[in-house]
């Protein structure tokens, strides 16, 4: 994991994140949280998402409380097929019901990866968003302890950004 002082953009390629919300919005049906883990490989400066797994095709119980409850059985078989294709998790992914993507207290007190330096994306509507855009999403880096801090305020450094390749 690279310095809090430099910290490692996550790039994501704008088909493959137009995908990832479409699927979102789908699995969501308009009523319960959806998730994904962003994979991909890191390089010295930045980490590039090559795939995505649904929290719901990794822990087939993960969404059926209608928010998200990942399972351990879950993260084993994310393991898996992280070691299988040579790939890290970069990034969580994960959609609310209303208009602001602001982090939950559970959100705050349950990082998917409790890494610092670990990034987590919300998007607002059940990612009922334009998927071409990071614009309305919430982007956050956990600090440790507990602690986040939302990288797409001003002065904050950029953690994701989207590519055309």
């Amino acid at each position: 994991m690279e310095s809090p002082n430099c910290p490692q953009i996550i790039v994501i390629p704008l088909l493959r994140w137009a995908g990832l919300v479409r699927t979102l919005r789908a699995r969501g049906a308009g009523k319960r949280e959806s998730g994904a883990f962003l994979l991909g490989r890191r390089k010295p400066h930045h980490g590039r998402v090559l795939d995505y797994r649904m929290y719901d095709d990794l822990d087939p119980h993960a969404l059926d409380s209608g928010a998200i409850d990942f399972h351990a059985a879950g993260f084993s078989t994310l393991w898996a097929y992280c070691r299988a294709n040579d790939l890290e998790v970069l990034a969580d992914v994960h959609t609310h019901p209303g208009g602001a993507a602001r982090q939950s207290e559970i959100d705050r007190r349950n990082p998917m990866m409790p890494i610092r330096g670990h990034v987590a994306i919300i998007l607002p509507h059940f990612a009922n968003i334009s998927r071409w855009s990071l614009g309305r999403a919430g982007i956050y880096e956990y600090q440790g302890n507990y602690q986040w801090q939302q990288c797409n305020n001003d002065g904050c450094p950029q953690r994701v950004k989207l590519s055309l390749w």
